[in-house]
C-alpha cells in the first residue's frame, strides 16, 4: 500500500511540474526573433519537452510576422502540419499537406525548395495507407 501512494504521490508532482510549463503566447515571443530563431525554439520545444504546443505557437507567429516570407511559410506549414500527424490530428495534417501540395502547382512553386513537397507526399501516403487499412477492419 505504501508503494502505491509513494507512486501517485510522484505521478501528481509530475503533473503539478508540467502544469507549469505554459505555451507562451504570440506577444510573449520577442519581435525581434530571426526567422531561424522561430523555427530553432520551435524544434527545441519539441526535442527538450515533447512539447507539440508550444512549438505550434512558434511556427504561427512565425507565419503571422513574416506574411512574406513565400519559403518559411512552406516550411512552417510542413512543420505545423507533420506535428499534427504526430499528434494523431490525421485530418488536420491531411488538410495542411494538401494546402502544401496545391502551392507547388501555383507560379510560385519554382520559388521553393523541393523538400516540403517531397515530405509532404510521404506523410499524406502514410496517413493515407492508414485510413484504408482502418476502412478494411
Amino acid at each position: 500500500m505504501k508503494h502505491g501512494i509513494a507512486v501517485l504521490s510522484a505521478l501528481l508532482i509530475m503533473v503539478f511540474i508540467s502544469s507549469c510549463i505554459s505555451v507562451p503566447a504570440p506577444e510573449d515571443i520577442p519581435e525581434d526573433l530571426s526567422p531561424m530563431e522561430y523555427f530553432q525554439r520551435a524544434q527545441e520545444a519539441v526535442a527538450q519537452r515533447n512539447d507539440y504546443e508550444t512549438a505550434l505557437v512558434y511556427y504561427q507567429t512565425f507565419k503571422e510576422r513574416h506574411p512574406e516570407d513565400l519559403q518559411g511559410n512552406v516550411e512552417a506549414d510542413y512543420e505545423i502540419a507533420f506535428l499534427h500527424y504526430k499528434k494523431g490530428e490525421y485530418t488536420a495534417a491531411k488538410a495542411m499537406f494538401n494546402e502544401i501540395l496545391a502551392r507547388y502547382e501555383t507560379e510560385q512553386a519554382s520559388r521553393l525548395k523541393e523538400w516540403p513537397l517531397i515530405l509532404s507526399r510521404k506523410v499524406l501516403a502514410k496517413i493515407e495507407a492508414a485510413e484504408i487499412s482502418i476502412g478494411e477492419e
